[in-house]
């Protein structure tokens, strides 16, 4: 099932009143995109499917920007000058978006690459989406949250960089509205595990054991760089995760 933040907003009351039009305003949130590696989806019209890529290039003079092409070849197999798109990202966490006409295979520094024309407007939903991604069990090997106090790490039930899912022994201190200090969250990008603050969000028992409970955290990343590292690791499980689901 498509996560909704992704989607495109079609509401044209919001996108008239939401587009930003300023050059200067304009690059600096396609240049964010670039410089702190966030995840793109590129919708291609009328079929509505999509991938997600990241933004290789930009050339402000010659009006073009450069995407990584899917895993999935055949989603760009037939896309061309005159294909239709609606591209969205979440730069500092706030939707954009733009649609254009032309998405183009071509090299981009030795590596294969999409063309697209460059926005003379965007739009700026002020809404704090963030994409999820649904831990499996290859992510639970990989991620692991440490917590104070406790003997063992939980398990992940899904993770953004707003917050993540936890599946833990029940215990009489975990309330809604309590925060977890001095938590290490660790990524397997081979740096140090990373501080953040977990505030537990909602609480519910499992149905299948009741010694278990399910935690919704919302997540704050106290080192610097953290952010810009689990960008990276989320966009890795996207396309993992995407290759499993077309081949399965």
């Amino acid at each position: 099932m498509i996560n909704p933040a992704i989607i495109p907003d079609a509401d044209p009351a919001a996108l008239q009143e939401f587009a930003v039009h300023s050059e200067p305003m304009v690059r600096k949130l396609i240049q964010t995109v670039l410089d702190d590696e966030h995840e793109v989806y590129v919708f291609v019209h009328p079929s509505d499917q999509y991938f997600v890529s990241e933004v290789l290039g930009i050339d402000w003079k010659s009006g073009f920007m450069w995407l990584g092409t899917p895993y999935e070849k055949g989603l760009v197999q037939n896309c061309g000058a005159q294909t239709p798109y609606t591209l969205v990202s979440f730069p500092d966490g706030v939707k954009i978006q733009f649609s254009g006409l032309g998405l183009l295979r071509q090299n981009y520094e030795g590596a294969d690459a999409i063309q697209l024309k460059l926005p003379k407007s965007v739009v700026r939903l002020q809404r704090r989406n963030y994409f999820r991604v649904m831990a499996d069990s290859e992510i639970n090997r990989q991620v692991k949250v440490e917590i104070p106090g406790l003997a063992e790490s939980p398990s992940l039930l899904d993770i953004s960089l707003a917050g993540c899912g936890l599946l833990m022994r029940h215990k009489p201190e975990f309330a809604v509205g309590q925060e977890m200090r001095n938590v290490r969250l660790s990524l397997p990008d081979g740096e140090p595990s990373m501080l953040v603050r977990l505030e537990i969000k909602n609480s519910k028992p499992t149905q299948d054991d009741p010694d278990m409970v399910q935690l919704g955290c919302e997540m704050s990343l106290l080192e610097r760089g953290g952010e810009r590292r689990l960008q990276r690791y989320l966009l890795s499980c996207e396309r993992r995760l995407r290759t499993v689901q077309q081949l399965a």
